[in-house]
């Protein structure tokens, strides 16, 4: 007994972020399916950056024994860190990467002052690298689930909770997707981050009744969500990239999300199924999702 248990870990959690992970590194990996001219990253654009919104809700377990600030502050302690390390590595090794050609010939050689500045930069969540474009995501989704704390928080102290979580969900998605449709520009990416607030409550919803909902959310549904997600792109009204504040269409954004994150539901309740691609998706969500970015950097230089 002197030995701590290690907590339990979410078998559909890990499943999730692994089938998110791995959609992420697809899409940024390959457009149109080789063979067959499937759209794949469209695809995997419905859903690859929300899972992970949805997945903080799943994940989300409200605390009464410090406040949502300090809550907030232990998240920013865990993730700062990392993503300061991982800029300051490639603002030290840009000129490198310049020189034998892995940057293209026209970007900047740094002097010292630049990479002062850049360092300084990536302190507060801030970095202009090339190869670390994909790192747009990390402030956002940090800025995001900080929102939602805040609010669920807030809601909370409310004489009726339930009605102002509501409402929260509602007017954050309201607003969410007025400032991408006019493709209103904000520090850290916060358009995108407020559309995933209405996120994530679906997922600490979800949460709440996944016993009830698991039941007909069986791997078989997957083709076929995944045929209807198909012919919704199929009617080439757009496509969603959030780095674009692209949403698809103001109506349909959240359907086809909703639509993404359930067929991922039900892969994930397939590879349940079948032991080594359970192992495989578990151990790939379990791996940060800033290594994986690292490892897609990378991918695309050799590619």
């Amino acid at each position: 007994m002197g030995k701590r248990m290690e907590k339990q870990r979410d078998t559909l959690i890990d499943l999730l972020k692994g089938i998110g992970i791995t959609s992420i590194v697809i899409g940024h990996s390959s457009w149109i399916l080789p063979g067959c001219n499937f759209p794949i990253g469209p695809f995997v654009y419905t859903y690859h950056l929300m899972i992970f919104f949805f997945v903080a809700g799943m994940s989300f377990k409200p605390r009464n024994d410090i406040t949502p600030y300090m809550q907030i502050g232990k998240r920013l302690g865990g993730v700062l860190p990392i993503y300061v390390k991982y800029s300051i590595v490639f603002i030290l090794l840009h000129n490198f990467f310049l020189k034998i050609h892995i940057l293209k010939s026209d970007t900047i050689v740094y002097g010292k002052l630049d990479i002062i500045k850049l360092i300084f930069e990536a302190c507060i969540f801030g970095t202009s690298e090339a190869m670390l474009s994909a790192f747009w995501f990390v402030s956002m989704f940090f800025i995001g689930v900080s929102m939602f704390m805040l609010l669920y928080y807030h809601a909370e102290k409310m004489k009726y909770p339930i009605i102002w979580h509501i409402l929260c969900g509602v007017l954050t998605a309201i607003v969410g997707i007025w400032l991408n449709d006019n493709e209103v520009i904000l520090q850290y990416h916060i358009q995108t981050s407020v559309l995933g607030i209405t996120v994530i409550y679906l997922g600490y919803l979800f949460q709440h009744y996944r016993q009830y909902m698991m039941k007909y959310l069986q791997w078989w549904l997957s083709p076929i969500l995944g045929i209807v997600i198909w012919k919704i792109l199929s009617l080439n009204i757009g496509m969603v990239e959030l780095s674009a504040n692209m949403i698809l269409h103001p109506l349909i954004f959240y359907p086809i999300t909703i639509l993404g994150i359930t067929f991922c539901i039900c892969i994930a309740q397939g590879f349940d199924k079948v032991g080594v691609l359970r192992t495989l998706f578990c151990t790939a969500g379990k791996i940060a999702i800033i290594l994986w970015h690292f490892i897609l950097l990378l991918s695309n230089v050799l590619i």
